[in-house]
């Protein structure tokens, strides 16, 4: 196929230019170093959230030899939810906060709600977005619990981090999944809204509890390398 014009690569919806991502990094290291050296590992958080779909989008796609890996919009299933992950620099993960597609205080937020996975945190917005009344809810319902000291709340981007195992993980639980029978229970039948919703949910779980301590550690240590002067030599 290399030969006809074409190869193989990951999809994406856009690239940066490695250096310019670099610069970046390095840029916030310096500022959170040099503005909150003194707050331990237990007390820094990061927030971030990830969209995912029922069908999710494949991981490598034929592309024109020299141009970009992209995937068109209507090549992803409409179903989708928002998935937010909190996590601590000392490996430490929180419970995830699924954000449903639906009208707040509708039937999906009264009926389906109280069916879900206990021990995660759910919430109903038009289109499964966070929005400032869900943050209120996330601050009040999830960090409210877990924060006991000063902290530092990250609301950076850690796409290259945290988020690729979860994806991976994701994408596992995806492959691994076995057929969902309709409601007639034939295996041609096509989920309902509702059951694909559940699926999802338990798929992200299931991802979620695989990502490591020694995963999120990591995470940190590359998003914010410590400065040159205060790595130990060998």
């Amino acid at each position: 196929m290399i030969r006809k014009g074409f190869t193989r690569q990951r999809s994406s919806t856009r690239k940066h230019k490695t250096m310019d991502l670099e610069n970046t990094r390095d840029e916030f290291a310096e500022m959170y170093h040099r503005a909150y050296h003194g707050f331990g590992p237990d007390a820094v958080y990061n927030v971030d959230e990830t969209g995912f779909y029922y069908d999710m989008p494949p991981k490598c796609i034929w592309s024109v030899k020299g141009g970009e890996p992209k995937i068109a919009t209507g090549e992803k299933h409409s179903l989708r939810m928002t998935a937010v992950l909190t996590v601590k620099a000392d490996g430490t993960k929180l419970p995830i906060l699924f954000i449903i597609r639906g009208s707040p205080g509708g039937r999906i937020a009264s009926n389906d709600l109280p069916t879900y996975t206990r021990g995660h945190f759910y919430a109903v917005q038009e289109k499964a977005w966070m929005n400032n009344t869900v943050w209120r809810a996330y601050l009040r319902s999830v960090l409210a619990d877990a924060i006991d000291e000063p902290s530092v709340i990250l609301l950076d981007n850690f796409e290259s981090r945290v988020m690729a195992p979860f994806k991976r993980y994701l994408r596992d639980e995806w492959l691994a999944e076995e057929i969902i029978d309709g409601e007639d229970g034939d295996d041609f039948d096509t989920p309902t809204a509702a059951e694909k919703r559940m699926a999802m949910i338990k798929r992200a779980i299931l991802a979620w509890d695989r990502v490591s301590a020694s995963e999120i550690r990591r995470s940190f240590e590359k998003a914010i390398p410590a400065p040159a002067a205060n790595i130990e030599q060998p």
